[in-house]
């Protein structure tokens, strides 16, 4: 399963590799298929969004895979799970077109009930490709004798373009508190009721970002946001004197984490194992309590400066390390060719 280009010269007409992801958006695929200038195409279930009608979508799915791997002959084809049958079917299309084929294991492959039956089958696939890229080491160990092809690259930090104008709404805060916004999805693994608790009484005000798909009771001086636009949304991270991103899921990295060191922010991220393997003390952490996540606040405010100083001096490290990841990455699936 790992192709026949080793070895031998690489044909000119090949294009260079394809990133399939099936799913309509994934900000992980769009960022991983720049970093290797491979072509992304991304394959949502159009007309077929509930989930009892995916084995009517994956027969599509695998037809439009099939004829993008055809028409553009790509030398090394990235392909996401899950879905787990998105691997499955993609993997021996690959093979026929005598390409390298590579999977990029999501942490629901992992966790997430839906997908946790089809580890073996991974296990599997994954011992035949290339290279297979996780975001965790904790991950990377559940591969098993895959492990060896297993590449641990976290997603690569966004990038904010700079405020068109200066950014005058501090001075409006009521009261001249401190602004702690907590960057929300709004999935079940988020404790936003203790966060709102954690608020009450407390002299800084909370901003919950995300549109609500439950009812929070909030104190005064908290709020939601609602739905943002890109522009608003970096704004008002940008506002922020601290950032919270909290879940209960023991092995899941947040976006919203990497928004903040990005941004070189004071953080509160949840106290859990992996999250302390990657940010280690440039963080405060709390867990899913409100007498906690208000210590870690209070923690974050109060140690601002520094937080922001490890930030900065985290964000340098980890795009050395994400650089590193995707020349590791590349060199899997795209070797020189060896000299006769």
């Amino acid at each position: 399963m790992t192709g026949s280009d080793m070895g031998s010269t690489p044909d000119p007409r090949r294009r260079r590799g394809l990133v399939i992801a099936w799913m309509s958006t994934s900000q992980r695929s769009t960022t991983l298929a720049q970093r290797l200038d491979f072509d992304l195409v991304l394959l949502g279930r159009a007309g077929f969004r509930r989930p009892w009608t995916a084995p009517f979508a994956y027969p599509v799915l695998l037809v439009w895979s099939a004829r993008e791997i055809i028409r553009r002959r790509p030398r090394a084809v990235l392909v996401v799970a899950p879905p787990i049958v998105a691997p499955m079917l993609v993997v021996p299309i690959v093979r026929l077109a005598r390409a390298r084929v590579g999977i990029d294991i999501h942490s629901g492959a992992f966790l997430d009930r839906r997908w946790r039956w089809s580890m073996p089958i991974l296990r599997l696939l994954g011992s035949h490709a290339s290279a297979n890229v996780v975001t965790l080491q904790s991950l990377a160990r559940r591969m098993g004798r895959a492990s060896a092809r297993t590449i641990v690259l976290p997603d690569p930090l966004p990038s904010f373009s700079a405020p068109s104008q200066p950014d005058h709404t501090a001075s409006k805060r009521p009261g001249g508190m401190p602004l702690v916004v907590a960057i929300a999805g709004w999935g079940d693994d988020e404790p936003l009721q203790e966060l709102a608790e954690a608020a009450t009484d407390q002299n800084w005000q909370l901003l919950i970002t995300g549109k609500p798909r439950w009812k929070v009771e909030l104190p005064p001086n908290a709020s939601l946001t609602g739905f943002l636009s890109d522009t608003a949304y970096a704004q008002t991270l940008r506002r922020a004197d601290v950032l919270v991103v909290l879940t209960t899921r023991p092995e899941t990295l947040l976006s919203g984490a990497w928004e903040g060191i990005a941004l070189h922010k004071a953080l509160v991220l949840s106290d859990t194992t992996a999250l302390h393997e990657t940010f280690l003390e440039s963080v405060a952490y709390a867990q899913p309590t409100a007498v906690s996540i208000r210590r870690g606040v209070g923690e974050a405010l109060e140690g601002r400066g520094e937080f922001e100083k490890r930030a900065a001096q985290l964000a340098d490290r980890l795009e050395i390390e994400s650089e590193a990841g995707v020349a590791q990455l590349l060199a899997a699936l795209m070797p020189v060719p060896a000299a006769r």
